[in-house]
């Protein structure tokens, strides 16, 4: 049988790809059953502050990848706006789709790879924004507690557990990040062990080589770390717009409040217990923390919808936060795949003024 192409091996990758992402999409959408509930209660909803609650989510996604782009060039990478929004919605889709998260940051670094970007810089890149992006909600999230704490005794008094469970696990996976950015060891003996376990599971041929290639990403990933070390201004530019960024998110809940015709708690109280829900609930280890935001949601929120309202509030927030989330990164991840196709396909034929154009369309 004669042997594929690297060209067709990409391609069918690739293709293989959107077929997955489609099939997660669907298979999300079936089992979870809200997407229908939420059109109905949508329908009877404000529709200037559904408008809203979007317009929230795309400053969540605006600048999620502006701090990506912000980075790449602190760092010297040249990189369109574009390509930043569209690793940012592959990056939202995949960790919607995948328990605790965990799928959003490898499918990223392949998009940012393909074109031709460095795995030890966008690895960076990643961490740093997960940095950032905790720091950031723990940090808002604190100081919201800290200043209005009527809402949280009159609505989620014995939930506090859970929330400081949530800060403190939270608070973890951040000295984590900075555990690693600051030892070369730790990230050399991780990627050292999964490279034997590849070599026994005959995933990995040539460990050497491989090897040798990590130890140059290593190199990258903390050459840029080291980089914002010493200039903490831009670190904090980082944290600023990971700050808004957040508050985006975070604001969803307010408009899906305003939009079911309430206004007895103000925009800093439902702005507060979204916060401490967010922190609650991040860290279950299920794809978009399914159950636990539902759950804790109701919890939450039950003094402040009126019964005949929570479920219907339930349901079109969360189709805001995660519904709305997968099936706009899904379409980013179609358009990736189809550019890495069709990249593929031409590598070997494409005139240079065409190579031009592709590098303009990334």
């Amino acid at each position: 049988m004669k042997k594929m192409s690297k060209a067709a091996r990409s391609g069918l990758l690739n293709g293989s790809i959107i077929v997955v992402t489609l099939a997660a999409v669907l298979y999300v959408s079936a089992t979870g059953g809200d997407i229908g509930d939420a059109w109905t209660a949508m329908r009877s909803a404000n529709p200037l502050w559904i408008l809203a609650a979007i317009g929230s989510w795309c400053v969540f996604m605006t600048f999620e990848a502006m701090g990506l782009h912000v980075f790449f060039r602190q760092q010297k990478v040249k990189i369109r706006f574009s390509l930043s929004l569209l690793v940012a919605l592959i990056g939202s889709f995949y960790s919607a789709v995948t328990p605790a998260a965990t799928g959003g940051q490898p499918m990223q670094v392949l998009a940012l790879k393909k074109r031709r970007i460095p795995a030890g810089i966008s690895s960076s890149g990643l961490a740093v924004k997960f940095f950032t992006f905790q720091t950031a909600l723990l940090s808002l999230g604190a100081l919201l507690w800290i200043f209005n704490p009527a809402v949280v005794r009159t609505c989620i008094d014995r939930a506090k557990w859970i929330v400081l469970a949530g800060f403190v696990i939270n608070g973890l996976t951040v000295a984590l990040v900075i555990l690693m950015a600051i030892n070369k060891n730790i990230v050399r003996g991780i990627i050292n062990f999964l490279i034997r376990a590849g070599k026994i599971l005959h995933l990995v041929k040539n460990a050497q080589s491989l090897t040798d290639r990590a130890e140059g990403a290593i190199g990258d990933f903390h050459a840029s770390v080291d980089y914002l070390t010493h200039h903490p201004i831009r670190l904090f530019h980082l944290y600023l717009i990971s700050c808004l960024q957040v508050l985006g998110l975070m604001s969803i809940a307010y408009c899906i409040y305003r939009a079911l015709g309430m206004n007895q708690y103000t925009y800093w109280d439902v702005l507060t217990l979204q916060f401490l829900l967010f922190i609650a609930a991040s860290f279950t280890p299920l794809p978009g923390a399914s159950g636990a935001q539902e759950g804790g949601f109701y919890i939450f929120f039950q003094h402040v919808f009126p019964a005949d309202k929570l479920v219907g509030a339930l349901l079109l927030w969360r189709f805001f936060t995660y519904y709305f989330t997968m099936i706009i990164g899904v379409t980013a991840v179609i358009c990736d795949s189809a550019w890495s196709i069709r990249h593929a396909a031409g590598d070997k034929a494409v005139p240079p003024v065409q190579e031009k154009e592709d590098e303009e369309c990334r």
